[in-house]
């Protein structure tokens, strides 16, 4: 069993220093470029995340500079990437590492996991790619790699499934290069054993591939059906008056806490096709234009929307530090969430046309 772990370890290693992606937080590591690359690349994937992770570099070059920035700073940098408490808990472990760790991301699994946002997984990944510290790493790469690798058919949404995937992770893990052989894993996933059409003739792991053995490749990993998304219905009021428009901020905590948007009203689908009962909610307004159908769809939400332009203020005065009016150039000033940046090219574009 020795023997068959070296030779596999040794396997994936010369594979991974010959096909490896040449990726900027490889080029020199260190913990802060890892840990940056890692939470961007959280539910993102590298061609997505990576003008992320060269504007954040730029723009906050290391941990004191982004632990200084306002949290509006950062979240405006992020805005696009979604899952923005990613960007708010960044915010307070780089504050907390610059205070509490003299600049430095502790060393001790124990005091990384207490940072702001640092779960099993990322801990790992910045202890074993930038410390060589001997802890497995285990993303959906990894997943998909050990499933098949292990021919495990138990659903990979269970709990009980990601503790054995886990155990056979550390079981496989190299101690010498620990680090390395994480990066190996997550690159094999990405690179050969993929989702779809697995390239397994050319994987360096095939030998020792139960699922390839069984030829299971495309029944493995098992993944139970997600339950259904909570459906929503908005419309999006843009208040427009002398040439300004009204924003407003999202409360402290929830869904895109903090963020900036337009005034939404909550309706249903029945009302969302019609005009009618919005006449009537905006009565003593004139509505200008309405837009079509909008779709987002957010982890746990599936959200439609249509947007209407409106003169005029809203009967209530906007409170101060939580709504304001502003100009068509500065909406590039404020973090405004994805699904309300569609509003604002629908606004910007057709006003172009005009």
């Amino acid at each position: 069993m020795t023997t068959q772990l070296s030779a596999l370890r040794r396997n994936l290693l010369n594979w991974f220093r010959q096909n490896k992606r040449e990726l900027p937080w490889r080029q020199k590591r260190h913990w802060y470029t890892t840990w940056l690359s890692e939470v961007i690349l959280q539910q993102t994937t590298v061609e997505q995340g990576l003008p992320y992770y060269h504007a954040f570099v730029e723009r906050f070059p290391n941990v004191h500079t982004l632990a200084e920035a306002e949290e509006q700073e950062i979240l405006h940098q992020w805005q696009g990437l979604g899952y923005y408490a990613r960007a708010r808990n960044l915010h307070k472990a780089a504050r907390q590492i610059a205070r509490q760790h003299h600049g430095r991301f502790p060393n001790d699994k124990k005091l990384a996991l207490a940072l702001p946002g640092i779960g099993p997984y990322t801990a790992a990944a910045i202890l074993s790619l930038s410390y060589n510290r001997p802890y497995a790493v285990v993303d959906g790469n990894v997943t998909r790699v050990i499933s098949r690798l292990q021919a495990i058919a138990e659903d990979i949404r269970l709990r009980s499934t990601q503790k054995i995937i886990e155990q056979h992770a550390q079981t496989l893990l190299s101690k010498k290069y620990p680090g390395a052989f994480n990066e190996a894993m997550m690159e094999l996933g990405a690179l050969v054993c993929t989702p779809v059409a697995p390239r397994c003739p050319v994987c360096p792991l095939s030998r020792w591939c139960l699922a390839y053995r069984q030829q299971k490749t495309d029944a493995l990993p098992f993944k139970s059906a997600p339950p259904p998304k909570k459906r929503q219905y908005h419309w999006v009021v843009v208040y427009e008056n002398t040439h300004r428009y009204l924003i407003r901020q999202r409360p402290e905590k929830g869904l895109l806490a903090r963020m900036w948007e337009f005034p939404v009203w909550e309706t249903d689908a029945r009302q969302l096709k019609n005009t009618d009962s919005l006449s009537v909610r905006l009565s003593g307004h004139r509505i200008s234009r309405v837009s079509g159908l909008m779709r987002h769809v957010y982890s746990h939400i599936n959200l439609q929307y249509r947007a209407v332009l409106v003169e005029g203020s809203p009967e209530e005065t906007p409170g101060t530090g939580t709504r304001k009016w502003v100009k068509k150039e500065e909406f590039n000033n404020y973090p405004i969430h994805k699904a309300h940046r569609h509003i604002i090219n629908w606004l910007l574009n057709d006003q172009k046309g005009r």
